[in-house]
């Protein structure tokens, strides 16, 4: 045993006291404070099969909005509810240049959808308009689909979705209003359109609300010969 390594690490433990992620209480491993964690609400079976809507009920069944329109996408996995708390993780790290919360966050979307992320052939992210891009300075999708291409050991690549056509924030459109702002406005790189064809792709994005952004990205990549694809998100809205 390193004794120097354990006393650097006491001292580095006692000047420098690990902080929760979100609140700033201390606590004894790096991550969420016992408070914050109890404020999440994770989303566990039973849910869709398809789009991952969490079941009030013990069934195992496609929700009746798959059955009536069923999704490009083949499955989608959220890790938590989106609710009043997790709303502010998210917007804290969207908006808020909390880019240090990315590690965090793609270790639970990982572990939430491990399997199907150690089966894909590629992970890559919901792009953002350059001009958005220059605004935020960071793409968070980017981020988190980086990590969890780390974590996984399966290729990244950022290139092989763009956003070719600027629309309006989906915040506070209804369904309807969401799906007719977003489609067009997702392409292929002409660089990659042969390299997608018969992959299994793992889509990273941060909120999946009515699923109409993944769902056109989906489009757009089983158009040009994506075998699957499977929608990753941190979180997922649920109307109760």
């Amino acid at each position: 045993m390193n004794i120097d390594k354990i006393n650097i690490d006491f001292l580095k433990n006692a000047l420098f006291p690990a902080k929760c992620d979100f609140c700033n209480n201390f606590v004894d491993t790096v991550g969420l404070c016992a408070e914050c964690w109890s404020k999440i609400t994770w989303i566990t079976e039973p849910k869709c099969k398809i789009c991952g809507l969490p079941f009030s009920v013990d069934i195992d069944q496609i929700c009746t909005q798959c059955i009536s329109n069923k999704p490009y996408f083949d499955k989608a996995i959220s890790v938590f509810v989106y609710n009043e708390f997790s709303k502010q993780i998210i917007l804290r790290f969207k908006h808020s240049d909390a880019t240090y919360l990315y590690e965090q966050l793609a270790s639970w979307m990982y572990r939430s959808a491990t399997s199907e992320i150690t089966n894909a052939d590629i992970i890559i992210p919901v792009p953002i308009h350059f001009l958005k891009r220059l605004k935020r300075k960071y793409n968070q999708s980017e981020l988190l689909a980086q990590e969890i291409s780390l974590l996984s050991g399966i290729k990244y690549e950022p290139r092989i979705l763009r956003k070719i056509k600027k629309t309006l924030p989906q915040e506070g459109l209804s369904g309807k209003e969401r799906r007719k702002n977003i489609v067009g406005s997702f392409g292929i790189d002409e660089n990659f359109k042969d390299f997608i064809v018969n992959k299994n792709i793992v889509l990273v994005d941060d909120v999946f609300t009515t699923g109409a952004t993944v769902n056109e990205c989906s489009k757009i990549l089983k158009k040009y010969g994506t075998k699957t694809v499977t929608v990753v998100t941190l979180a997922r809205v649920v109307l109760f």
